[in-house]
């Protein structure tokens, strides 16, 4: 199972990365947001969308991959959900994800920590 979950998040974020919004749409839950404690902003994803669909089309979509310290995986006990928490190296900033299981694994929640 956390072999499938690998891959739908190297997807998911390849996506992320190189912009392409409709591939992000197929691993984000109907009912996904992006919650930046930090600014006190959520974001959905319809507006994101949006938003990467006009920065690719005038060419200045160029996300930073960010440096990575740590990753930690914590399933539940059916092994339907996973919350990944991930370290950064350079601003210890710490970021949230949240995945379900069903028929495929999907990110609910991408959550920017204080």
């Amino acid at each position: 199972m956390d072999n499938q979950l690998e891959q739908a998040r190297d997807i998911w974020v390849n996506a992320f990365f190189t912009g392409q919004y409709e591939v992000l749409a197929q691993y984000e839950h109907e009912q996904f947001k992006v919650m930046d404690e930090r600014q006190n902003r959520v974001e959905s994803n319809h507006t994101r969308y949006e938003r990467i669909a006009h920065a690719v089309k005038n060419g200045v979509w160029k996300p930073q991959k960010p440096e990575v310290e740590f990753e930690e995986f914590e399933f539940d006990y059916d092994l339907t959900r996973c919350q990944i928490t991930i370290g950064l190296e350079k601003n210890q900033q710490q970021i949230q994800e949240l995945w379900v299981y069903q028929n495929g694994w999907k990110i609910v929640e991408l959550r920017f920590l204080k």
